[in-house]
């Protein structure tokens, strides 16, 4: 009789601490969502501020020095979310399904910031600064587009930290059913590739291509 108490106490503590461990967790990660969100709601009124900048009514309103710098501003900011972004989604456990629905909101302002990027550089000329925009699909399946992921993202990463060059890296996930995003894209070869990259809006990169993305930012 008193090894059956023992064990229902044993029982339940270990429920107590399962379900207080539990809670801990998800307030955790309900208050990391939250801290994106913020991050996300920031980023979205920039950008559609930039975008106002660029309007037709507003051309030649905005000098390209203010229009470049703005951009580059808002360009660190989604590099070191994106940062953020892809640590917290490593370390989810309940709340998974909600970074998805997240994820696609922050791919698509990317989506609209690279737009805007591309209208800078029609505008103020394409020598300004160098786009490098990181497409990938979102939660792969196979182990080898896990492992082209990995070599991609490592060399974005390698040209951005050591380049001396003026560089606004991009990372969109492109599997996300994002129509703006599709429109542009979908001229471009190798797009079907879990990951590429794609250089000032001309030229395409594939994961086995690292050397080339080193030449071509002049880092060999």
């Amino acid at each position: 009789m008193r090894y059956r108490y023992y064990f229902l106490e044993a029982l339940i503590l270990t429920l107590l601490l399962f379900v207080v461990g539990f809670l801990i967790g998800f307030s955790i990660e309900q208050e990391r969502n939250r801290e994106l969100l913020n991050y996300y709601s920031s980023t979205e009124n920039s950008i559609n501020e930039l975008q106002n900048q660029l309007d037709i009514s507003n051309l030649g309103k905005y000098p390209c020095p203010e229009l470049i710098n703005r951009n580059f501003d808002i360009a660190d900011r989604i590099y070191t979310q994106a940062l953020i972004f892809d640590r917290y989604e490593n370390s989810a456990i309940f709340t998974k399904m909600q970074l998805i629905s997240e994820h696609r909101k922050f791919d698509r302002i990317r989506t609209m910031f690279w737009i805007n990027s591309m209208k800078i550089k029609e505008r103020c000329g394409k020598e300004v600064f160098d786009t490098m925009v990181y497409l990938y699909d979102y939660q792969p399946e196979e182990v080898d587009d896990v492992a082209k992921q990995k070599v991609m993202a490592r060399i974005t990463q390698e040209v951005k930290q050591n380049s001396n060059e003026k560089i606004v890296l991009i990372p969109i996930a492109k599997n996300l059913n994002i129509s703006e995003l599709s429109s542009i894209i979908n001229e471009y070869e190798g797009v079907n590739e879990s990951a590429l990259l794609i250089v000032n809006e001309d030229k395409v990169f594939l994961y086995n291509q690292t050397r080339q993305v080193r030449e071509y930012f002049k880092l060999v």
